[in-house]
């Protein structure tokens, strides 16, 4: 054991209790940088009818948040009925599983009907047939109804006492415009309910009016928080509170780069992190300093651990019959900077050449700003997984923003450093 304040059970319960890249948050000291949408939640409950609604990037944070709430206002004495929304999900199902959620799942699952016992008799020992007990059977109200949607919340208050939070997540993957219609006439109604029940919705999306429509009344119903990327202070700090519970030394430069590689999600953060501390631990020799072969561990980790769909697209743009790596190097440049969407030009001449210069190595040849432009309009196409999407003539960005990260992890592992302009 290279950290030698801690013994083995310890060092593994620190690590669970802050590196958690496959799971959500649900305490607040744990939220790093989210004080201020906590109060702005804490103070839209407060409001009479009020209900909050969180989106942002995939990736940024919205269901710990969401969580994290809801363990702060939910009654002790049960937990947030939290239900997920399905891909191409309706209303009625959702609504159907937050009433199911009061339900035990023994009696939703299990089904009794005549039951046999082995017994004596007048006539010898056999089996003998008795009736099953008289189960309870639960029938919600018609979920696909406005009326029937309410009732299920009624019936949810009368089971649970105190405050209760529900949370909506997902609302991305309701596709059809009627299924959002239902959400956004539900909202409008939530008033009509008893003001101990809040929602929390959360969704992936740049504005509200994506993931519901554009529905006035709702509207003057929700509390919307736009959720943004992490400052990369708060993105140091996850990374500082285990160095310092395990006496460990981390230099100023390894937290920069952590920050601009991560950009902005925290679970690039807890990916390196993890991997990084893992790598410490089994250092031959004591560890009280952190150093760059650990970095790189909590790199090669970080990609090896990373989410497959990140994975899966980056493979899918990249990986063709030829040109593979100019494909890559077109990406990388793309990463170069936090910019949503950025000009071709600016893109070769302050990134692309950049970066190449740094491949000349690798004996790698830089390619014309034409042939270039062609790799970039390449990586919009769908045999490209549209990793890229245009935001009109000469200018790109990612699909998502998330992917960016992952592509900034690529590039380091191969020895080119992106992210620069984050400070």
């Amino acid at each position: 054991m290279a950290l030698a304040s801690l013994s083995d059970a310890d060092f593994k319960t620190l690590l669970s209790e802050n590196f958690t890249p496959s799971a959500t948050i649900k305490t607040p000291e744990r939220l790093f940088g989210r004080a201020k949408a906590l109060t702005t939640i804490e103070r839209a409950f407060a409001s009479a009818g009020r209900q909050v609604f969180i989106y942002g990037d995939r990736g940024v944070g919205k269901t710990s948040l969401a969580e994290t709430a809801a363990h702060l206002h939910q009654d002790s004495r049960s937990t947030p009925i939290y239900v997920p929304c399905a891909n191409s999900g309706s209303f009625a199902e959702v609504m159907t599983a937050v009433g199911n959620a009061t339900i035990s799942i023994t009696k939703r699952v299990e089904r009794r009907g005549a039951t046999g016992t082995y017994g004596a008799t007048v006539f010898g020992t056999g089996l003998t047939i008795k009736p099953a007990e008289a189960d309870l059977h639960h029938t919600l109200p018609d979920a696909q109804t406005l009326t029937g949607a309410l009732d299920i919340i009624r019936y949810v208050l009368e089971k649970r006492p105190g405050p209760q939070i529900i949370i909506i997540d997902e609302m991305e993957r309701i596709g059809a415009a009627a299924e959002r219609e239902k959400f956004a006439e539900f909202i409008k109604n939530i008033p009509q309910l008893e003001e101990r029940v809040k929602f929390i919705f959360c969704g992936i999306g740049t504005t509200v009016d994506e993931l519901i429509g554009a529905h006035p009344s709702a509207g003057r119903i929700l509390e919307t928080i736009s959720l943004e990327k992490l400052h990369h202070n708060y993105l140091w700090e996850i990374i500082r509170h285990v160095a310092n519970q395990a006496n460990v030394e981390i230099p100023t430069e390894m937290l920069v780069r952590i920050g601009q590689i991560s950009d902005g999600f925290p679970h690039y953060v807890h990916l390196i992190g993890e991997s990084m501390f893992w790598s410490a631990y089994d250092d031959k020799e004591e560890v009280t300093k952190l150093l760059s072969e650990h970095f790189r561990a909590g790199i090669t980790g970080a990609l090896e651990r990373a989410e497959g769909v990140l994975r899966q697209q980056y493979q899918k743009a990249t990986r063709k019959t030829k040109n593979t790596t100019d494909y890559e190097e077109a990406l990388w440049a793309v990463a170069d900077t936090t910019s949503d969407s950025r000009q071709l030009s600016e893109i070769y001449e302050a990134s692309y050449k950049r970066i190449m210069m740094r491949r000349q190595r690798v004996e790698r040849l830089m390619l014309t700003k034409e042939l270039f432009n062609q790799r970039l309009l390449a990586l919009k196409k769908e045999g490209h997984g549209s990793i890229l999407k245009g935001y009109g003539s000469g200018w790109f960005g990612f699909r998502e923003n998330i992917i960016r990260g992952y592509v900034r992890l690529m590039a380091e592992q191969a020895g080119v450093e992106l992210g620069r302009d984050i400070r």
